[in-house]
């Protein structure tokens, strides 16, 4: 971890960046001389005892520094080694690095480093350049500087923006990422990307992105259901024509028509609840909900299980009308491959139980 050395401490060598002359030839040599935050100095050291560990810093001139690495110098006292001037560094500043051993008793100071203002020219591209909130775009910005955060922000053009996502610049000042385009922006408005470094003044600002308006959902005639079924009963049949239920009963599908739809559970128990009469048609077949006034609430499935809410008066003509009513409303629901179990609940209640307090 880096840690900071007091430039003027009470200690009897000061670590200050101003060299003071010593008994050894030690000095600190720098290329480049001058450049902005972020630039990588070769740093020489010479003249300090061989294989020795030294501390290498580097801070503003005439102020306190930074220790930030400690190596151990060659067999002939000398070493070479690449150290940055810091991004928070602010042109027109001098910054300086510092050589010293433990203590400070033997240290020297290289010449100044003029920081100079960031000399970038980013560039971004955006991929695809419209579509409606949601949409994933592809960003590419180029030309910052290496190894830099960059904050990636969506606003309206010649406005400020807000940051929706942050990526770091690779070894030749290149981010490749994507974002999402956020709910907030609206059509009516004109949007742009901006990706700025996040302690640099270096941004850029896409071309304008078109935002356009959500699609609405809609189901293809392909996946509309027309028909489905409704389940009745065959009194007496004994199994013969459909499923056997209780009292020698048989519950059978009759198809209908009812209005194009992606939900034909919904539809088809809301055809079953308002059959009129006793007697279905011609068919012969019997409705024992008949009695019954009974509105479906809701009918979900999830997870292969359906959940049917009715509210209503539930009214049985008789023992044998436990079992059709609910092979009624069971065989309706089970009809659809979606679905592996039914719970029907009546105000709240289960089928079962409420039957078991329903007065023939």
């Amino acid at each position: 971890m880096p840690t900071s050395a007091p430039l003027e401490p009470t200690a009897p060598s000061p670590p200050t960046a101003t060299p003071r002359p010593t008994p050894i030839n030690v000095a600190v040599a720098i290329s480049p001389t001058e450049g902005p935050p972020g630039t990588e100095v070769q740093v020489t050291v010479a003249g300090f005892s061989p294989e020795t560990e030294i501390e290498l810093g580097v801070g503003p001139k005439n102020a306190a520094y930074d220790v930030v690495f400690s190596p151990r110098t060659n067999a002939d006292g000398s070493l070479t080694t690449q150290l940055a001037i810091p991004v928070l560094a602010k042109p027109e500043e001098e910054w300086v690095f510092v050589a010293s051993t433990e203590g400070g008793a033997v240290r020297a100071v290289s010449a100044p480093f003029q920081v100079t203002a960031p000399r970038y020219e980013p560039e971004i591209r955006i991929s695809p350049s419209s579509g409606p909130p949601g949409t994933e775009v592809q960003v590419v910005a180029e030309s910052f500087p290496p190894d830099t955060v960059v904050e990636i922000g969506v606003g309206r053009v010649n406005s400020e923006y807000d940051v929706i996502a942050t990526a770091q610049t690779d070894a030749n000042g290149r981010v490749n990422t994507q974002i999402t385009i956020p709910d907030f922006v609206e059509p009516e408005d004109r949007w742009v990307i901006v990706v700025a470094a996040e302690h640099l003044p270096v941004k850029v600002v896409s071309d304008e992105f078109d935002v356009t308006q959500a699609p609405t959902p809609t189901a293809s005639s392909e996946d509309l259901f027309t028909r489905t079924n409704v389940y009745l009963i065959a009194l007496g049949d004994d199994g013969q024509s459909g499923k056997e239920i209780g009292c020698d009963d048989s519950v059978v599908p009759v198809e209908v028509e009812i209005e194009p739809t992606i939900a034909p559970l919904t539809a088809a128990l809301e055809k079953l609840l308002t059959i009129d009469g006793r007697e279905y048609g011609q068919s012969g077949l019997h409705n024992a909900l008949y009695r019954s006034d009974l509105t479906l609430v809701s009918a979900s499935v999830v997870d292969g299980e359906a959940v049917v809410r009715l509210s209503g008066t539930l009214t049985l003509g008789g023992v044998c009308d436990e079992p059709r009513v609910q092979a009624q409303l069971r065989e309706t629901v089970l009809q659809y491959d979606t679905v592996d179990r039914v719970s029907i609940f009546v105000n709240g209640s289960p089928l079962e139980e409420l039957m078991r307090g329903v007065e023939n």
